[in-house]
């Protein structure tokens, strides 16, 4: 399975990409989800799928909790990481390698989400209403789903890819990531920019770097409000600033993402 847009080796490293991205609170987001899905449905989500998991964290976490759990995501070494983890902790999830613009599922889900911006992935209007619409295929009628997305004030920057960088160490095992580059180009007409990944590590069994390039594309509120409107599938009832509880969208500092919260709609 060979993916146009993402960033294939870098996710390869699924092990050390869990690592690197330990700093996730990953049960606090859980419950953000829930209680929005209870707020609009008055009762709890019974299924959950995580799109572009990675290595399924929040699918995980969200079958300890007793949910009938899905992940998915293009990358096999994920699936793979994501299924062992799993099994480790006892739970089970139904993983599947897939493009998350066409996707099916054995049963529908109350309860969707992607993460950490991967929607940055869909490039197109159509990739994001094709992926949209597949969503809603798998959604229950009362089903919610939830984009946790890169503040539209990233999109008004200077024009270049953000240098962000970090280190993080786990059972002797030292990783490094360096996502985006100072060279990496913003097509301000696409809104993507060939984004640099860069994931060093280093453990008593091998070390190693890999750099890997992709485009990503940012979104401004307005086009993804007429993106889901166009998708003809969802409305948009609520957009969050974090997926810590209480902070709503804004331009306050607090609000540091995009988080649109969309219900299914119903044909009558």
């Amino acid at each position: 399975m060979k993916s146009t847009h993402n960033h294939n080796q870098f996710y390869a490293k699924a092990k050390y990409y869990d690592i690197a991205f330990n700093f996730k609170k990953v049960s606090e987001e859980n419950q953000t989800l829930i209680d929005v899905f209870k707020k609009y449905n008055q009762f709890e989500p019974r299924s959950f799928i995580d799109i572009a998991a990675g290595p399924a964290t929040n699918a995980v976490e969200m079958a300890q909790r007793g949910l009938k759990t899905y992940a998915l995501d293009y990358s096999k070494e994920m699936v793979e990481y994501g299924l062992k983890t799993a099994s480790l902790e006892n739970v089970e999830i139904e993983f599947l390698q897939a493009d998350m613009k066409n996707f099916e599922l054995s049963q529908k889900v109350d309860l969707a989400a992607i993460f950490m911006d991967s929607t940055s992935y869909l490039i197109t209007n159509d990739d994001v209403i094709a992926h949209l619409q597949s969503v809603a295929r798998n959604l229950t009628d009362q089903g919610l789903y939830v984009l946790e997305m890169s503040h539209p004030r990233e999109v008004f920057s200077i024009g270049k890819s953000s240098s962000t960088e970090w280190d993080c160490e786990q059972d002797d095992i030292k990783v490094s990531v360096h996502w985006g580059a100072e060279s990496d180009f913003f097509d301000p007409i696409t809104q993507t920019t060939n984004v640099t990944a860069k994931i060093k590590y280093e453990s008593l069994m091998e070390s190693g770097e890999i750099i890997d390039q992709s485009l990503q594309r940012c979104f401004t509120f307005q086009e993804i409000d007429a993106l889901v409107k166009a998708s003809g599938c969802f409305e948009m009832i609520d957009v969050l600033g974090s997926l810590k509880p209480g902070i709503k969208f804004s331009n306050e500092k607090a609000s540091w993402r995009m988080i649109p919260v969309l219900r299914k709609r119903r044909i009558s």
